[in-house]
């Protein structure tokens, strides 16, 4: 009779030991999922001024990012960065330049940019933000330039210089803003007679038509290097123009 006893006992503590290690396994392996589900879908770990930056890839991070905070953003390379953030849509940011401080407001999904009323530097943002938003489209720009009273010959720009050398008529078309008003700057020097000389650009589409407006299809981000002054090579908005919002992957919520 105890013999009977004792089996029963043994074999009810086996099924209870081997359920238990099934139960323990099973939660091994759902933690390890988990883990890996919060570290590739929704955290990454990032070095950054020998910190250690914990990125959160949720949107919901990523729409409560505001000045300040640092963004993982997606390059046309591929590559990923870490940016500060300075502005992004609706916001009015300054921004310091060679030649004076200028105030912007940064476009909201939904917004119509008109070209014609843009200043240079906005200018060379929103052309630059066209082309992302229709790759397949073989834009050019025209450029002239012109006086307070009227257009001016062009074959004037070769009596400025970039780089110690003159300036040739092919390649102002492609200057960004800052070239060009150093340009300006020289051929007002060179004819003080003549009353606000200024280049004066068009984007044109490959039918011929020019593009005067368009819409912005997504909210934008005006984003810096943390160091811009030791980083002159660092890609950020004073080079690529507005990150859209697809190109923003995270937003730190951790520095250690």
């Amino acid at each position: 009779m105890q013999s009977n006893i004792e089996k029963i006992i043994s074999k009810t503590l086996e099924k209870s030991s081997v359920f238990r290690t099934w139960r323990i396994l099973f939660l091994c392996v759902c933690i390890i999922a988990f883990a890996l589900f919060l570290r590739f879908f929704v955290f990454s770990v990032w070095k950054f001024e020998g910190k250690r930056v914990f990125m959160c890839e949720l949107e919901f991070c990523k729409e409560k990012s505001k000045k300040g905070n640092l963004l993982l953003v997606k390059t046309i390379s591929g590559n990923s960065i870490i940016l500060r953030q300075i502005g992004k849509s609706g916001d009015e940011i300054k921004l310091p330049t060679p030649f004076d401080t200028l105030s912007i407001s940064i476009p909201k999904k939904g917004d119509t940019i008109i070209f014609e009323n843009l200043n240079p530097m906005l200018w060379d943002k929103a052309f630059s933000l066209y082309r992302e938003q229709f790759p397949d489209e073989k834009i050019k720009t025209n450029i002239s330039l012109n006086s307070k009273e009227k257009e001016l010959p062009f074959a004037y720009v070769g009596r400025a210089s970039i780089s110690g050398r003159p300036a040739s008529e092919k390649e102002v078309p492609f200057l960004p803003w800052q070239e060009l008003r150093l340009l300006e700057l020289q051929l007002q020097k060179i004819f003080p007679a003549i009353d606000s000389i200024y280049f004066k650009r068009k984007p044109f589409a490959d039918s011929l038509q020019e593009i005067k407006d368009f819409v912005v299809e997504e909210d934008l981000f005006y984003l810096s290097c943390e160091k811009p002054k030791q980083q002159k090579l660092c890609y950020d908005s004073r080079e690529k123009g507005f990150f859209r919002k697809s190109e923003i992957k995270g937003r730190a919520i951790r520095y250690r």
